[in-house]
């Protein structure tokens, strides 16, 4: 994740940097595995990329 698509593909909200609408709602948008289980980090994060799409998709931007 970064803010910058030349320091890596998705967004905060794990949006592509590249293709409009496209999110990465899985362990994936991680740079490097992680030392212990990402289960709940994962979940965490696709809640609230789910909660940010549905935000977007009221106002009529997605």
């Amino acid at each position: 994740m970064s803010a910058k698509a030349r320091d890596g593909v998705v967004n905060q909200w794990g949006q592509t940097h590249d293709i409009d609408n496209l999110f990465i709602s899985d362990g994936s948008q991680f740079t490097t595995g992680a030392a212990k289980n990402p289960t709940r980090t994962i979940v965490a994060l696709a809640m609230r990329q789910a909660d940010y799409i549905a935000k977007k998709i009221e106002k009529g931007s997605i």
